[in-house]
């Protein structure tokens, strides 16, 4: 008889987490942000300390968001070789990306530590710059950027070849471009930008299961 439906294992419950949690730390580093701004300048101190470890714990949780997409666009029905090619080339360049982000997490942590002040701040910033120097500097300037461009064409893809195909699906691309471009213009944007992408993130949250056909699959008879 035709085409038999069967359910395969949603998400583990790390993943679906980190769709939420990813957003929320990067918010509440741009909350802490603001705060730490209040007398002009932006750390060295606790809240630079604390932001910026906020803001690391919300990268290590987009890796994970970014292996939940890439997964959920695999467990789509459909696509063969072409999809999958495409699917894991954008997670490679979000991840690349992601890298180069942790690391600029980092290092702005090491030098929040270290600095007794603004301007030992700016003149640490400076010699880590090109920290490691296995790579040229630029990378580490412009590698952020391919994290946001992987992520993106990640959504964009599960929007087109996802099970769900309403506007919810559709509007997500959108939310998460919008939400970088005004992180992008404004670092005062964070928890704005941190919200949108959220909201990007909910619906997916609620797919515990993706519905796949198997074509050709043996009836079995009801006991």
């Amino acid at each position: 008889m035709g085409n038999t439906p069967f359910r395969i294992p949603g998400e583990p419950l790390m993943t679906r987490t980190a769709f939420h949690l990813a957003p929320a730390l990067m918010g509440a580093y741009g909350v802490v942000r603001l705060i730490d701004g209040i007398d002009g300048q932006h750390g060295p101190g606790p809240a630079w300390t604390v932001g910026h470890l906020l803001f690391l714990g919300s990268l290590l949780l987009y890796g994970v968001v970014i292996a939940g997409l890439r997964r959920r666009i695999l467990d789509t029905e459909g696509g063969g070789r072409a999809r999958r090619i495409t699917a894991g080339a954008l997670t490679t360049v979000a991840a690349v990306g992601l890298a180069a982000f942790v690391r600029v997490a980092v290092v702005d942590i090491v030098v929040g530590l270290k600095a007794a002040d603004a301007a030992e701040k700016s003149a640490l910033s400076d010699r880590y710059a090109d920290v490691p120097a296995v790579i040229p500097q630029a990378f580490y300037e412009i590698g952020p950027v391919f994290f946001m461009l992987g992520l993106l064409a990640l959504f964009v893809q599960y929007a087109v070849v996802g099970p769900r195909r309403g506007l919810a699906s559709a509007a997500a691309p959108v939310l998460v471009l919008v939400g970088f471009v005004a992180i992008m213009a404004d670092l005062n944007l964070l928890p704005i930008g941190a919200a949108l992408i959220w909201v990007a993130l909910v619906p997916l949250t609620r797919a515990d299961t993706v519905t796949r056909v198997r074509r050709d699959a043996p009836v079995t008879a009801a006991a």
